[in-house]
Order: C-alpha cells, then structure tokens, then sequence
C-alpha cells in the first residue's frame, strides 16, 4: 500500500470513530484531552526545574545586590529566600560561582569590623601597646554586634565603646560608655523589656560600664534607650510611668465593673479610677538611741587619783652665773591632789535601712455612674460605694475618694449599632438562602437541560427507527399479510409510541418556557424550594 491511501484509510478510519459518538460524549473527549496536555506540560515545567542550593546566607542589602548583579553578568538564574538574605543556584552550578565571585572579590563574608576575637589573632610581636587596645576594644565591639544580630527582629548591629585610659596618678577614674544602633527587620518593633535585655547585655560584657550609660537608637533614629540622666531620660522615664500608670487604672477599673456586674449587669455601670503614684526610689536610714532605765548600768568606770605632799621648800638659783646661787622663797605646804572619774554607760541603738519600691499609691479617687433605668434590690449609692471602697482598699487618711451617682444611660447609639448587627446578620443570613437557592437552580437548570438534550436524542432515535420501518414495510409485496400475532404486537408498539410522544410533547413544552422564560422557571424553582422548606 501507498503512504497516501495509509494516511487516507487513517483519516476515514477515525472519522468513522468519531462519528460513533455523540456530540457530548466528543466534548468529553476533548476536555480531557486538553487535561491531559496542561497535566504534561505542567509537570515537565516542574521536572525540569532546577535543585536549588544556598550559594551564600545572611547576608546583607549591599552584598546581596552586587552578588546578583554578578550572576545576571555571568546568566546564572538565581532565587532569593529569607527575606532577601539568601541567594539560591543550580546545584550543579554552586562551587564554580563560588570560585568566580571569589575572584571577584564578592566571597559573601561579614564585615571586616565585626570579625570579634579573630582581629586578636592578627597581632604581631610588634604591636604596641596602643595597637593592642585598640584591637582589643574593635573586637569586642565586633563580638557584641554579632551578637545583637542573633537576636529576633535585629538584622544589623553597629556598637560604639568608649573606655578611656586608666591613670594610676588620678583618683578621678571615669567610667567607659556605649552606644548600640540597630537594623531592625521590616515590620518588628522592639518591646521595653528586649531594649532592656540589650543594655543590660552590653553593660555586663564590658568591665565597670554600667547599663545606664547604654544608648540604644534604631535606624530611624528613634531613641530607644537613653544612656543620660538628661531631658531624653525624663522623657523615656515620664512615657514609662504614664504607661504604668494607665495600666494600674485599667486593672482597678475592671476590678470594679466586675463587682458592679453582679449586681446591675453587664453595661449598666461605668466607673473610672484615677491614681496618683509615686515612682520615686528612696533609701532611708535611720539610728535611734533609747534609754532603758532612767540610771543605766556603766559599761565601765575608770577612776584617776593624783596626790602629791612637800616640804615647802624651793630649789632655785640666778641665770647667767657659772654656778647657781640658791634661791629663798617662801614656805608653803606644797600639797597636790586631782580625781578623774570616767563612766561609758549603755544606750540602746536602734538602726533600721528602708528601701521604698517605685510605684507607691499616693492617692485614689473613684467615680462610678449606674444606670438609673436599672433598679437592683438593695442597691443604693452608699451601698454602692462602700463596694466600691473595699474593693479598692481605698484609705481615706491618705485623700481617697469615691462619687457614686444613678444616672439613666443613654443607649440610643448601642441600640442603634444592635439593630444594624442584627440587620447585617439577617441580610447574610437572606443572601446565603439567594445564593443556595440559585445554585440549586442552575442544578436543576443543568438537569432539566440534560433531559430535553436525551428527549430529543431519543426523539431522533425513534424518527429514524420509524423511517427504517417504513422503508422496510415499502420494500413487503403488496399482497403479504400478517398474522395476528403480529398486529397484536404492532398495536401494542402503537400504543407505546403514543405514551413515548406525549412524555416527548410534554419535554418539549417544558424546554421551550426553559428556553423563552428562563427567569420565570428559576422564579418558580426557587417558589418551590421555599415552600418545601
């Protein structure tokens, strides 16, 4: 056989094949052939897809862009993971990129001035003794940076140490200080307690640098802790106490509206608690000296007598002569005498150290309002404040006070937003049911339009069995008879076709109001499921 009557017996044998289905049946066909074309063609996108493996990691914005610049220089394709910070190649790729950025000076290392002890190991014989501390001090300022980057929210560290030179001929030392920047990721905001951990982190990694003289700043210059008792730590230390404070408040106020709840429910009162707190740190000491009997019982006593008796007699002579020429004098007793009583008596000493907390309530004043509309049994405006005072501890020796007043409350603007939640809920709740009923009638739809299409198959069907019959009855003699039997069987295959043809008239007026009045038959759908609900 020719190639052309193969090609041509093909074609013919597959339109043959074709012609076997039916119209939907093609479209089956053909949907999963398609199907079956994006399936391959999506997977051989996915298997050819290169194993991608880290080049370099953590790196910086700077190192990341000119690495990339480089391997579009050199047509590698290239991914970027952790945020930018991590560049992934081919695999098969990734040891002779890393030879050629290498090369190109582009190797993925850290900055030189965060190498941390490393910068130790540099050091030469020859270092004096002014190289060696300022290595010593470059060091650890790189340590410490690496390791604020360790830390959650922190992509760049910079630490500034300034430790001045010990003097052995001043007393006045003064202390080394610090000064923290920080990178912070995209999004993240440091809380008091992590800026905290950072000064405390610093100031115990260097020798005498308290956590007070750390300075934190973020990259947008926002001053996240003061290393200076100035005007930036009284504002940093105000923000603090404002918030403290403000919590404090919150606390009593729902200790309170618990209370009051219980009694007048939820919503009926409202109660606002303002304090007055003292942050201030104090450390008192103090000696006190206390008598225990009006004459106490000496410790010790100590008794000196001094007595001395002469004759009277005075020895003297003249100055300036070789030998001295006695003097006379007149006569006395010459008698001496002193006492010297010392007496240390017992005193009681009493000494007592305080240190007083920061956070110190000074005073509390309390207004609570209740709804007036809202009549609790027993509950009136002293019974009302007197929970509200032990519920707060308040004192009233220290200024505390509290206004109860009944009030009634204006709910206008609750029930308003009640009555619009309640109308929104029935508004999905309305457009759930729409949506349900017209996916219940597209269904319906689809099943109603699949049984006029089978309708008028089948009406084909037997259109074309009844002109096979004709033309099989035309080709009879004329003069051939049947038998009984065979109208018996023929009238019954009547009487079917007839029942057949109605069920067919009766499809075909229903697909012809699907086709002339769609919105009427999904009216009347949608009437139906409602009243079956």
């Amino acid at each position: 056989m020719s190639p052309q009557f193969n090609a041509k017996t093909i074609t013919t044998r597959a339109r043959t094949f074709a012609n076997g289905f039916t119209a939907g049946q093609r479209a089956v066909v053909i949907v999963a052939v398609l199907g079956l074309l994006l399936g391959g063609y999506f997977l051989s996108r996915y298997l050819s897809q290169p194993d991608w493996t880290p080049l370099y990691g953590g790196l910086s914005g700077e190192d990341a862009s000119a690495i990339t610049e480089q391997l579009d220089t050199d047509g590698v394709p290239y991914k970027l993971a952790d945020q930018g910070s991590a560049i992934l190649v081919p695999k098969e790729q990734v040891y002779s990129e890393r030879i050629k950025l290498a090369a190109a000076g582009l190797d993925g290392s850290t900055d030189s001035s965060k190498d941390g002890w490393s910068l130790l190991d540099e050091q030469g014989i020859t270092a004096t003794e002014f190289q060696q501390n300022v290595a010593y001090q470059r060091a650890l300022s790189g340590e410490l940076s690496k390791t604020l980057e360790a830390m959650d929210g922190v992509e760049n560290a910079v630490v500034q140490l300034a430790i001045p030179e010990q003097s052995v001929f001043t007393d006045d030392d003064q202390n080394p200080t610090a000064s923290v920047l920080l990178k912070l990721r995209t999004g993240m905001e440091l809380t008091d307690s992590q800026v905290t951990s950072i000064t405390n982190l610093v100031g115990g990694s260097v020798a005498n640098l308290s956590p007070d003289k750390v300075t934190v700043t973020d990259q947008s210059g926002n001053l996240l802790s003061s290393g200076s008792g100035g005007t930036a730590g009284a504002a940093n230390d105000a923000g603090k106490t404002d918030t403290q404070t403000a919590a404090f408040e919150k606390r009593m106020n729902t200790a309170v509206e618990d209370v009051l709840n219980a009694v007048v429910g939820p919503n009926n009162s409202k109660v606002q608690v303002n304090a007055s707190l003292n942050f201030d740190e104090k450390q008192a000491t103090n000696k006190i000296y206390t008598m225990t009997t009006p004459t106490p019982l000496p410790l010790n006593d100590a008794t000196v007598n001094e007595q001395y008796n002469g004759n009277g007699a005075a020895a003297g002579g003249t100055l300036g002569q070789t030998l001295p020429t006695p003097l006379s004098s007149a006569g006395g007793t010459g008698s001496y005498q002193r006492t010297q009583q010392t007496v240390n008596n017992a005193v009681n000493q009493s000494v007592e150290q305080v240190n007083s907390a920061p956070g110190k309530v000074e005073r509390m004043t309390v207004a609570v309002v209740l709804n007036s509309k809202v009549q609790a049994a027993g509950l009136t405006a002293n019974t009302a404040s007197s929970l509200v005072s032990a519920a707060l501890g308040l004192d009233p020796a220290r200024g505390d006070s509290v206004q109860v007043s009944q009030l009634p409350f204006d709910t206008t603007a609750a029930d308003a937003a009640t009555k619009a939640l309640a109308d929104q809920a029935s508004a999905e709740r309305t457009a759930t049911y729409l949506n349900l009923a017209k996916q219940i009638g597209l269904v319906l739809l689809v099943i109603i339009a699949l049984l006029v299409f089978m309708r008028r198959r089948k009406k084909k069907q037997l259109e074309e069995e009844e002109a096979r019959v004709e033309a099989t009855a035309s080709d009879l003699p004329d003069n051939m008879l049947l038998s009984p039997q065979a109208i018996a069987g023929n009238q019954q295959l009547a009487l079917a076709q007839e029942a057949d043809l109605s069920r067919d008239r009766m499809r075909d007026e229903v697909s012809a109001m699907v086709d002339n009045q769609p919105d009427d038959v999904a009216a009347m759908l949608q009437g139906w499921l409602a009243d079956r609900k």
